[in-house]
């Protein structure tokens, strides 16, 4: 049985704890549980849902995980041989803006906007419309090859992205013409293109297209530049 004296000398060095600390002694492995770091969980919520045309044929869904939401502004181009001739995809240019945690938070809102920016002139720096603030993620053009390339150059390290079409469908009825009027181009699923070392997302949804459809035939030999907006969604 411990003597008198032991038992004086624990209260003591107990009560030395408890003021040493501030805690009660009987509290402290609660205390030292809740002083475990945070932020080790990295909280998860779902990715926000791709749009539907609404039409007969829809772009098929994905299991990749998204990435970057972005909106393009930029032109589509069209060659034309000579008068009366039909207009030959070249290719686009734009420049794509940052609407990831828009889309995470307000995809409505979000759809709104490429039929609101392709009647204003491309931003040289950040896209400001609807009290909603999108800074630069990369470009958006084709190479040498006539392949489909995004460059996120915002994003560190670079990453380029390859692709090729696989799928396509009409936008929309209702979906804005653009200010040529000749109506919204089509919405696509693009994946990586065989032999291209990609190096970033593997998967990409052009949708909410507005503007960027040729003009049904050519007028002389040159180049058609229609003005186009969209809504870029990358998977990884």
């Amino acid at each position: 049985m411990p003597s008198l004296r032991a038992l004086g000398l624990g209260l003591v060095v107990l009560l030395l704890l408890q003021v040493a600390t501030g805690i009660p002694v009987s509290n402290r492995a609660v205390a030292a549980t809740d002083c475990k770091p945070t932020g080790v969980t990295k909280p998860t919520t779902p990715d926000p849902t791709l749009p539907l045309t609404g039409g007969a044929t829809e772009l098929p869904s994905t299991n990749l995980t998204l990435q970057f939401v972005a909106i393009g502004r930029g032109i589509q181009n069209y060659t034309c041989s000579g008068a009366g001739a039909v207009p030959v995809q070249q290719g686009a240019i734009a420049t794509l803006y940052d609407a990831t945690a828009l889309a995470r938070t307000n995809a409505a809102l979000l759809h709104t906007i490429p039929a609101i920016v392709v009647y204003r002139p491309k931003p040289s720096g950040y896209m400001a419309v609807l009290n909603q603030h999108f800074s630069v993620l990369g470009d958006h053009f084709f190479d040498a090859a006539s392949t489909p390339t995004f460059n996120l150059t915002t994003i560190k390290p670079v990453q380029t992205t390859f692709v090729a079409k696989t799928l396509g469908v009409s936008a929309p009825a209702g979906a804005s013409a653009g200010p040529a009027g000749t109506g919204a181009v089509a919405w696509l699923l693009l994946n990586h293109k065989a032999g291209y070392p990609s190096i970033g997302p593997s998967q990409v949804y052009r949708v909410v297209t507005a503007g960027g459809m040729n003009y049904p035939t050519c007028t002389s030999a040159s180049l058609q530049s229609i003005q186009y907006a969209a809504e870029y969604w990358f998977y990884s």
